[in-house]
């Protein structure tokens, strides 16, 4: 019996050895990243608006990181410095409309040249193709919510379904083809639960019956600020729209209150007819059904601002929340498949989000500005050994990838900018560690029209400084005043604590390289440079402010083929109201060319028209001009809906060294709802071949 006792211990001390042995190797790691998911929407940070238990379970077994904040709270250039580990201005991809250099040093390619298998599935949102992995399945563009599109290396596909469940999916079956023994980095990236917010048709009425707590400043006015929060574009007030943003059919909705200035609409009529396609017919009913309920209950609103904004609260926040359900749904699904595969015993799974959002705060919804709600990032770190704490370090997405690379066992390259915080998650600490964080914001004029601005923010203060075409400073006690209500910038008590951040913002500045504040500036379009020919432009005629929110349109470098994706507010567009489009430009020389065409948008549920016809003249001295007309046959066809043409005139290789174009306008026609109006011209890339 002792003897029996004695092997019966022995066995009992091998398999609790084998229990506690790490797996030999490098760790897996698993990034999932949603799209302007705010931290106040997890459950684990705040409990007010909804319950996540799946990215919970993250929480319960890893490190939930309270002070994570994004460098630049914009969608590609977050990514850009994730994939980095260095500030916009140093990656080259400030804003949106910019292309990421795949040439240049990254975290993938890092990873991929130590011996990880490395993939990135889901939104890129960056323009280039994506280097350094071994696989990637990707959405162009924004990409849709509903039998989304998908781009891999040499082809393309649509998948049915929903594109979150798809990316999950996707994801996991990466991982069953891997080889056991090597290592992997793959990158989960969610669309949801960026605009418009279109949930799963499982989860449609998941909070139809919630009443979701209204913001205290709900309803801010702004009043003791600068210029930039009172100018921008993104209050539920005035720009959430009621057709495109929150789902409502236009034709049902009272007329009259379209002389309100708080009803405005989006009026995008080909997301609309694409749902009708894309859907099954049931699933189309229950759409079609749930959001007519949304419309009568508009309709049956009383016409006072303050009411209609709260109401209009509660449905966004229906549709947002409801994105984020189907996130957390497939979170518990991934974790599910780590666990029953054995994944799970050396897999780092990180969870977070390209920035934060605005949750009704100051009476708005989207990002861009350094106040907390868009600032903060939610990011939570499972390790494997289910080490269970909260952490209060200040970190920034320039760090994550020199932490991944250390968490690796590699070395980080000395360029990187971000910090590794692997300490943090080893349990081992982080010594020295930053007391500020730097922040910049480029992308001005552009779609929501928030001001470019950069800051310092530490445990107890904010210091922000608007610029370009303002000169305006915001100063925050964060301590007494969380929610950054009272610019206390110029206000006695305070000097000395201000003097104090500017002179640290400034060495944040000048460590990080960021103190060409003019590198980034629009140039106007009589001085921009075509990109393509390094020949300067001039425009006959200005174009809508709106529409004008990158100079370098006419000529980015950016032409979309016919029948790819685009969206209207996209800066690669150039659009004129009522004024022909009349461009000139000086080649510097005679050169021969073979082609010159120009892309123009129609979308006539938007008041967007091809023009009737372009000329074209051309001249190789300046005195003896020559022409060639362009006629457009589809500019007055009814019911067009979004497309692209190109106005194409071809030359025998003739010798040109001046060119001026010059497109028609429309009035619009009398079956038109604006007949009689001026038509809109939107044109895209002018190409000289």
């Amino acid at each position: 019996m002792r003897e029996y006792s004695i092997w019966l211990l022995l066995i009992i001390m091998l398999v609790a050895q084998s229990c506690d042995k790490k797996p030999d190797g490098p760790p897996n790691i698993i990034f999932i990243m949603s799209d302007d998911h705010a931290a106040k929407a997890i459950s684990a940070y705040d409990t007010s608006l909804i319950r996540t238990p799946q990215i919970d379970r993250l929480a319960d077994e890893g490190i939930r990181f309270d002070n994570c904040y994004c460098t630049n709270a914009i969608c590609a250039p977050s990514r850009a410095v994730i994939l980095t580990g260095k500030y916009s201005h140093q990656n080259g991809v400030v804003d949106n409309f910019r292309s990421f250099d795949g040439e240049q040093q990254t975290l993938p390619k890092l990873l991929q040249e130590a011996g990880y298998k490395t993939a990135i599935i889901g939104k890129w949102h960056l323009k280039s193709d994506p280097t350094g992995f071994d696989h990637w399945l990707i959405l162009p563009g924004q990409g849709h919510y509903y039998r989304p599109g998908f781009r891999g290396p040499d082809t393309t596909y649509i998948f049915d379904g929903y594109v979150t469940d798809i990316i999950t999916e996707k994801g996991i079956e990466f991982l069953d083809s891997l080889d056991s023994d090597q290592p992997y980095f793959l990158m989960i990236h969610h669309k949801a639960p960026h605009e418009n917010w279109q949930h799963a048709i499982r989860h449609l009425d998941r909070f139809a019956d919630v009443k979701f707590p209204v913001p205290a400043n709900l309803h801010d006015d702004h009043m003791g600020k600068s210029e930039a929060p009172r100018d921008q574009e993104m209050t539920i007030s005035k720009h959430i729209s009621l057709d495109y943003d929150l789902k409502m059919e236009d034709t049902l909705i009272r007329k009259k209150d379209l002389e309100q200035e708080f009803f405005y609409f989006h009026e995008d009529a080909a997301l609309k007819d694409r749902i009708r396609e894309v859907l099954d017919e049931d699933d189309y009913r229950l759409w079609y059904t749930y959001y007519a309920k949304r419309v009568q209950e508009y309709n049956s609103l009383p016409e006072d601002p303050r009411i209609v904004d709260e109401w209009k609260y509660q449905q966004y926040m229906e549709d947002y929340l409801s994105c984020i359900s189907t996130i957390d749904d497939n979170v518990g699904i991934l974790l599910d498949y780590l666990e029953s595969s054995g994944l799970s015993e050396n897999t780092i799974v990180v969870y977070t989000s390209d920035q934060g959002f605005f949750l009704g705060e100051h009476g708005w919804y989207d990002k861009r500005f350094m106040y907390q709600e868009a600032h903060q990032m939610p990011l939570i770190v499972s390790m494997p050994d289910g080490m269970h704490s909260t952490d209060a370090h200040m970190i920034t997405n320039a760090d994550f990838a020199p932490t991944f690379l250390e968490l690796a066992g590699l070395e980080v390259p000395p360029d990187i900018q971000g910090e590794s915080f692997a300490g943090a998650l080893q349990g081992v600490g982080l010594e020295q560690w930053r007391e500020a964080v730097y922040y910049h914001y480029f992308e001005y004029p552009a779609v929501h029209s928030v001001k470019r601005h950069y800051g310092i923010r530490t445990e107890k203060y904010k210091l922000i400084h608007f610029y370009y075409d303002i000169d305006e400073w915001e100063f925050y006690d964060i301590q007494n005043d969380p929610n950054e209500m009272r610019n206390l910038y110029g206000q006695p008590g305070y000097s000395d604590i201000i003097r104090d951040l500017e002179d640290k913002l400034y060495a944040l500045q000048e460590h990080y390289g960021d103190t060409d504040l003019e590198r980034f500036l629009p140039t106007f379009p009589d001085t921009v440079t075509h990109l393509a020919h390094n020949r300067p432009y001039i425009l006959g005629s200005k174009p809508n402010e709106k529409y004008n929110t990158n100079d370098r349109s006419l000529t980015d470098g950016i032409a979309y083929p016919d029948g790819e994706s685009f969206q209207l507010t996209d800066t690669d567009w150039c659009g004129f109201w009522g004024d022909d489009f009349i461009m000139e430009m000086d080649l510097g020389e005679a050169v021969r060319v073979s082609n010159i065409s120009a892309g123009f948008l129609q979308d006539q549920k938007r008041w967007i028209f091809l023009p009737l016809k372009v000329d074209f003249y051309t001249s190789a001295d300046g005195d003896q001009y020559n022409s060639l007309t362009v006629e457009l046959s589809e500019a007055m066809a009814k019911d067009q809906t979004l497309m692209k043409v190109n106005a194409e005139a071809n030359f025998m290789n003739e010798r040109i060294r001046y060119i001026r174009i010059v497109a028609k306008n429309n009035i619009l026609p009398d079956w038109h709802s604006g007949a009689g109006n001026p038509a809109w011209i939107f044109t895209d890339e002018v190409l000289v071949r």
